[in-house]
C-alpha cells in the first residue's frame, strides 16, 4: 500500500506497530491515518485512542484481513472513519482519500 501510495504521489510513513506510529503521530501531522487492526504490541483500536488523545482532527481509517468484529465495531463506535478490509482494492483506497480530501475540503 505505502509503494503505491507513493507512486502516485503522496508522503507515506510507516510504523511497524502501535507504539511507533503513536510516536510518529506525536513528531508530525497526518491527513490520513490507516491503522491495521491487528498490530504487534499493541492493538489498532488501541493505538487509534491515543492518536485521537494526540491529534483529535485526525481522520483514521483502520483495516484488517481478520474476522474481528468485535474490535471493528469498538473502532467505529470510538469514531474511525471507516473500516477497509484486507486484501485492499487500490482503486477503493485511493477512491476513500480523495473523499476524505473533499470533505476536509469544504468550509463547516
Amino acid at each position: 500500500m505505502s509503494l503505491v501510495l507513493g507512486r502516485k504521489g503522496y508522503a507515506v510513513t510507516t510504523a511497524n506497530d502501535g507504539p511507533e506510529a503513536i510516536e510518529r503521530v506525536k513528531k508530525s501531522f497526518f491527513d490520513i491515518v490507516f491503522l491495521d487492526i491487528k498490530m504487534p504490541r499493541m492493538n489498532g483500536v488501541e493505538t487509534y485512542r491515543r492518536v485521537k488523545e494526540l491529534r483529535p482532527e485526525a481522520v483514521v481509517v483502520m483495516m484488517t484481513a481478520y474476522a474481528v468484529e468485535d474490535l471493528v465495531q469498538e473502532a467505529l463506535q470510538e469514531g474511525a472513519y471507516k473500516v477497509i478490509y484486507k486484501p485492499l482494492d487500490m482503486g477503493d483506497v485511493l477512491s476513500l482519500i480523495n473523499e476524505i480530501q473533499e470533505r476536509e475540503q469544504k468550509p463547516e
